[in-house]
């Protein structure tokens, strides 16, 4: 059993539905209801009642959770009470932290990220600067950065993890994702395939990477009813809402999902996306670089605490 899968219950447990709660954590609907029946089996008892609506606690979930709230707030005490003891100790932790990102992440989760980090660690000066997956490779190998922020799409992974210098820890992995406005007719569906999409208006965003994505999704893009295309997130959301155009994207579009009246929708035989971060090898990773990602990987995988 793992503390991130009690916190995921306790999550499903607020919202009452897997969707919501995969799309709060990140994480696919698939994945989060396989970690529920893991959690089932390791604890040998049935924690939720799954129906069309979404799920409630049985008897023995609601003990569960119950258990559980109170194991995750000694766990946060013990955290706190081990900071004094921490190697990287924010009372100490100064200097100067170089990070490049790919555009996606720096316009969602990152901004959120850094706050924390900058509260944490205010002695450590943070440079951010936004560059193409090319570019950042380079950098890394040139041991110019001390951190390169990646998504990497499961046909371009072992190219570029080869092309890099650098030591690769993944963070997050998830799916590409249809997305509709809720009271559109296709809401109902548990499942879209590429052929259907072809039958529907598209929009989609317009920087490079992500269009590397469409085209590998769909070989003839021609064929694409493409209505609207552009990095406005507010056109993005206004076409899937007001004009019934259907975005393609991941659960980490964090400025466009938390809008509830959008829903995402699986897309059969999707493109896996890996986020995660690249460390230069032939360098001594900082402890201002140490406590970034550990910041990093508690702000994407806990999303149940920042929600509270």
């Amino acid at each position: 059993m793992d503390i991130e899968h009690f916190q995921y219950l306790v999550d499903v447990a607020q919202t009452k539905s897997i969707t919501l709660s995969a799309k709060r954590l990140f994480i696919s609907q698939q994945g989060l209801s396989q970690i529920m029946v893991r959690l089932e089996n390791d604890l040998n008892v049935p924690l939720l009642n799954r129906h069309r609506q979404g799920v409630t606690l049985t008897e023995a979930g609601e003990v569960a959770v119950t258990k559980i709230e109170e194991i995750l707030e000694k766990y946060n005490e013990l955290l706190e009470a081990l900071k004094p003891y921490s190697q990287v100790n924010a009372d100490n932790l100064s200097g100067e932290l170089t990070i490049s990102s790919v555009p996606f992440i720096s316009s969602n989760f990152l901004p959120e990220v850094l706050e924390l980090y900058n509260k944490q660690y205010p002695g450590v000066e943070v440079r951010i600067d936004e560059k193409q997956p090319a570019e950042i490779i380079e950098e890394i190998n040139n041991c110019a950065i001390d951190i390169g922020l990646f998504i990497l799409p499961d046909f371009e992974f072992n190219e570029q993890i080869l092309a890099c210098n650098g030591t690769y820890e993944k963070i997050l992995e998830n799916e590409m994702y249809a997305v509709v406005a809720s009271k559109s007719p296709l809401a109902k569906k548990k499942i879209l395939t590429r052929a259907e999409l072809y039958k529907q208006p598209i929009a989609i965003y317009n920087f490079d990477a992500y269009l590397r994505i469409i085209r590998q999704m769909f070989q003839d893009i021609k064929r694409l009813n493409i209505l609207v295309k552009t990095n406005s997130v507010d056109l993005y959301r206004n076409a899937i809402i007001n004009r019934q155009a259907v975005g393609i994207t991941s659960p980490t579009d964090t400025r466009l999902l938390n809008d509830d009246s959008l829903i995402t929708i699986p897309i059969k035989e999707p493109v896996k996306m890996y986020y995660g971060c690249f460390i230069p090898a032939s360098c001594t990773m900082s402890k201002a670089a140490e406590a970034f990602i550990g910041v990093l990987k508690s702000q994407v995988a806990n999303l149940v605490n920042r929600k509270k």
